[in-house]
């Protein structure tokens, strides 16, 4: 007739668990070192859920959270990705050495960033702005300066300026998304 009724409140574990069980289902949307070990803090949260003290759950709870918090996502690298396409389609040996130099060693260096799954936003919206500065520095060997090749330089300086454009609108949306994700 002694005995106490004791009510444990497991309602922020349930919600981190469903959190936790979105991210899981989406994994490959994480970058891996992020989310190691997640399954196993999100079983152990699952079983905590019958636990029998506040301060058991309380504690998964916080684990769980944690986990979820260190989680990062990939960063969308498509900006990268078109202007790679773009440098390619380019005839380098139109340019003066000096001028496509830089170019050839910042695609290289961009190739080797989409194989890492461990890069940021922040690096990969680097790398396009510095890619993006050495391709609008690039130097044409002939300077002729008859019409035609000047409408030419035009129609392409035109076509620079807007696929910057482009992509910092695309950055600026990709930023905007991560932001309103990370929330």
């Amino acid at each position: 007739a002694g005995l106490e009724s004791i009510t444990l409140d497991t309602s922020a574990l349930a919600h981190e668990i469903e959190l936790v069980t979105q991210m899981i289902a989406n994994l490959d949307d994480y970058v891996p070192s992020t989310v190691e070990g997640l399954a196993d803090k999100l079983a152990d949260a699952q079983a905590a859920m019958n636990a029998t003290t506040q301060e058991e759950i309380d504690a998964a709870t916080e684990s769980l959270r944690e986990a979820r918090l260190n989680a990062r996502t990939k960063a969308d690298v498509s900006a990268l990705e078109e202007l790679i396409a773009y440098v390619n389609s380019l005839e380098l040996r139109a340019y003066t050495s000096a001028s496509a130099q830089p170019v050839i060693q910042n695609v290289a260096r961009a190739k080797a960033m989409l194989t890492n799954e461990e890069v940021t936003q922040e690096e990969v919206n680097d790398m396009v702005e510095t890619l993006q500065a050495s391709v609008d520095n690039l130097v044409e060997v002939n300077n002729s300066t008859n019409a035609e090749e000047s409408t030419t330089n035009t129609a392409a300086a035109m076509q620079t300026g807007m696929m910057l454009a482009l992509m910092a609108a695309a950055g600026l949306a990709t930023i905007a998304a991560y932001r309103r994700k990370r929330s």
